[in-house]
Order: C-alpha cells, then sequence, then structure tokens
C-alpha cells in the first residue's frame, strides 16, 4: 500500500517519514500546546489512517474540533485524553467519548461541553475520572453529578479542576 500524495506531504512535514514503513503502528503519546489557529482535524485524520494504537492524548489550546475527536475513535488503548481549552469541541464530541472503550480519564476543562451535556450524554463504563468545568448559571451541580455517578459508578467527576492533585501532590476531592 502506498501513501498518497497528501498524506505523504502530511508525513514529511510532521514527521520526515518517507515511506510507510516507516510508521510505527504504536504510539506512546501525542501531545503538545496551541499552535495558532492552524487545523489539527487533519492531524488526527492523516494519523488515524496508520496508527492503530495510541495510550494517551494530551493537548492544550490547540484547534481540534468535533471532527478530530471523531478520529481519535479509531485508536485502540486510548487511556487518557487530555483537551483542555479546546472552545470547538462541543457535546458532539460525547458520542465520540462513549465509543473509546479503553478510555480511563477524560479532561474537557474549557471546552464547551457543559456538566448538562454529559449528564443526558456520557456513557462510558471504562472511565475512572472525568474532568468538567461548571457554568456559572449552571443549576443542580450535584443532581448532575449524582446522576453521572449512578450511571458510571467507577469514574470520579471532578469540576473546575483538570487534576487529581494539588500543586503539592495531594488529592483533590472529587464531587462524586
Amino acid at each position: 500500500m502506498q501513501l498518497t500524495k497528501e498524506e505523504k506531504k502530511f508525513w514529511q512535514r510532521y514527521f520526515r517519514v518517507e515511506k510507510i514503513g516507516d510508521i510505527p503502528n504504536v504510539w506512546p503519546s501525542i501531545g503538545g500546546y496551541g499552535y495558532g489557529d492552524e487545523q489539527f482535524d487533519d492531524y488526527f485524520y492523516f494519523i488515524s489512517l496508520r496508527v492503530s494504537i495510541v495510550h494517551e492524548i494530551i493537548l492544550k489550546g490547540s484547534y481540534v474540533t468535533d471532527e478530530g475527536v471523531k478520529h481519535m475513535t479509531v485508536f485502540k488503548e486510548l487511556k487518557l485524553l487530555y483537551l483542555r481549552k479546546h472552545q470547538a469541541i462541543t457535546k458532539k464530541s460525547i458520542p465520540y467519548f462513549n465509543q473509546m472503550k479503553s478510555l480511563e480519564s477524560l479532561n474537557i476543562t474549557k471546552t464547551n461541553i457543559t456538566l448538562t451535556d454529559l449528564c443526558e450524554n456520557l456513557n462510558n463504563q471504562s472511565l475512572k475520572e472525568v474532568f468538567i468545568d461548571s457554568e456559572e448559571n449552571e443549576e443542580n451541580i450535584l443532581e448532575k453529578a449524582f446522576i453521572l455517578k449512578e450511571r458510571m459508578p467507577n469514574c470520579n467527576i471532578y469540576l473546575d479542576t483538570c487534576f487529581a492533585t494539588n500543586i503539592l501532590g495531594n488529592p483533590i476531592k472529587p464531587i462524586f
């Protein structure tokens, strides 16, 4: 199987890969911080064509949308998904999170997903922790968190924090 012209350009640009055989099938991690307005949905599209296993994705403030999250669903063994400060990620991504059967930790703080959205749609039994922000005008926060906890009893819900420990390494108590 050959790389298409577009794929070859992508692999050369980002990874200096010339041949399809040089693309590893297993990646421990994909990460990075904001790169301006550059669209990262295509980035995940091309990676998803050739890489089947990614253990963690840690992105902060890059330009990933719901379409990019859709491409991430093909990665087997994805345990950690950190998508902090991605305003183009909305509740349309929640069904994709549900498809990620190995996902244990999901951080969607500072996205356009609310606790209400999660309460209505999130149901991934492999999740052990979810980090989400509350809206200033959001009502019945504890009730919504309780509904999530009932649906996913092995999952800790953290509100308005992006880590399970504080700066000193002490555990932060989840709301449920």
